[in-house]
């Protein structure tokens, strides 16, 4: 924008200059030559009063010459009877017969300059006093003059492109200022606040981006606030059923379910610790190849009393880029959905592996009836009546990590997911 209005204001002020010097300068070679013409003629006014004096006192070549004398350059008297006194320039005498035989002065443009004749009557001889202005002369001082002109059209030019360039930086600097306030909160920084600037109309683009940056700090208040309120109400539950839990008679039911109880309370306390935190999480990694084989250990009991068979195959994947707790929310939604989506006595597969690429990979499989050429990817896009929220928690979690998410009917019937992480 900086730059456009000072190229703008280039070509404006280029369009002004240009209109009145060159007038100018045209006024001022005709004033030039003016001036050549007017002196011209007074010296051909003043030499023929000399002339017409000496023609009354005696009219002889001898009379006339002691009047005139030795007169400049240029100027030079024809009698029409005598000699021709003064020096003659070249191409000049054009206009002498024709002065002569009209006995009218006669002025006018010549090859080499400009030229007048003023015939002298007398009773018996004529005189016609010549007086040539050559085209240098006709041009003395504009060659000054026009670079003088020239000198002021730059300087002009040059205090009008300064003077944009100075309003153009105030016009910009506060949308800059705005722009990177625009970044600045796009990246977290619910502080950021502009100084609203001139003109007018960016004063109240900068006061509408404070409201907004007001109103997402309110609302983004309101909503962890509430989802910290939600998950603390869903601590009463998750203790009940700890303490139910605590009373079963079985050491291993009661272990595993006061496992996944534990889990619960530990997911609860990082909603809460999520809504009331504004900054990022720094990276996180785990093996996944350990998480894969914690879970899947934890739905073999499930598994074993819907008749299913689980084959997990590690094929020492590696680190993933996740968190033990996101990894985990993956894995357990996939198993979740073949327990949701599939018979009683449905077998499925676990593997996991590391792509020539060097990226870790996941695949869960089953023998149920498989996606049918749906890919419910989608939040609240579901194939089988859910709310279609799981995969797409999966799919985020996945793309967070710079991997995919594909789904696949597998040969022979059942489907197929497989993340590939980052």
């Amino acid at each position: 924008m900086r730059r456009r209005l000072v190229l703008l204001s280039l070509a404006t002020t280029v369009l002004v200059v240009v209109s009145f010097v060159v007038p100018l300068a045209l006024l001022v070679r005709q004033q030039a030559a003016d001036a050549a013409k007017v002196r011209a003629e007074g010296e051909a006014q003043s030499t023929a009063s000399l002339v017409a004096l000496a023609m009354a006192v005696g009219e002889t070549p001898e009379a006339v010459a002691g009047a005139v004398g030795n007169p400049p350059a240029g100027t030079i008297v024809v009698l029409e009877s005598g000699p021709t006194l003064g020096e003659a320039l070249p191409g000049q005498g054009s206009l002498v017969a024709q002065a002569a035989g009209s006995r009218t002065t006669v002025a006018g443009d010549v090859p080499g300059g400009w030229e007048i004749a003023l015939p002298v009557v007398g009773t018996i001889d004529t005189a016609v006093v010549d007086v040539f202005v050559t085209d240098a002369e006709l041009s003395r001082g504009i060659s000054v003059a026009w670079l003088l002109l020239a000198v002021l059209a730059l300087v002009l030019i040059g205090v009008a492109v300064w003077v944009a360039d100075r309003m153009g930086r105030g016009l910009v600097a506060p949308i800059e200022d705005l722009a990177d306030s625009a970044k600045r909160l796009a990246e977290g920084d619910l502080a950021r606040r502009v100084t609203p600037g001139e003109p007018e109309e960016i004063r109240e683009v900068g006061e509408a981006f404070n409201y907004l940056a007001d109103r997402l700090d309110v609302l983004l208040a309101e909503e962890r606030e509430t989802v910290a309120d939600i998950s603390h109400r869903l601590r009463t539950p998750l203790t009940s059923l700890r303490l139910q839990a605590e009373s079963l008679s079985d050491p291993g039911e009661r272990q595993v379910i006061l496992t996944q109880v534990d889990r619960l309370e530990h997911a609860m306390s990082q909603v809460i610790e999520l809504a009331r935190s504004v900054g990022a999480r720094g990276p996180e990694t785990c093996v996944l190849d350990d998480v894969v084989g914690k879970r899947a250990e934890f739905w073999r009991l499930l598994a074993e009393e819907q008749n299913r068979e689980v084959s997990v195959l590690l094929g020492d994947a590696g680190l993933v880029p996740l968190g033990q707790d996101d990894l985990g929310v993956i894995i357990d939604t996939l198993i979740e959905n073949v327990f949701a989506h599939t018979a009683a006595a449905t077998d499925f597969e676990i593997m996991t592996g590391r792509s020539a690429r060097g990226g870790a990979w996941l695949e869960i499989s089953d023998r149920g009836p498989g996606f049918g050429g749906l890919t419910p990817l989608e939040r609240g896009v579901s194939g089988a009546g859910s709310t279609g929220l799981g995969l797409d928690i999966v799919r985020k979690t996945a793309t967070a990590s710079g991997g995919t998410v594909q789904l696949d009917d597998r040969p022979g019937g059942g489907a197929v997911v497989k993340v590939t992480f980052g």
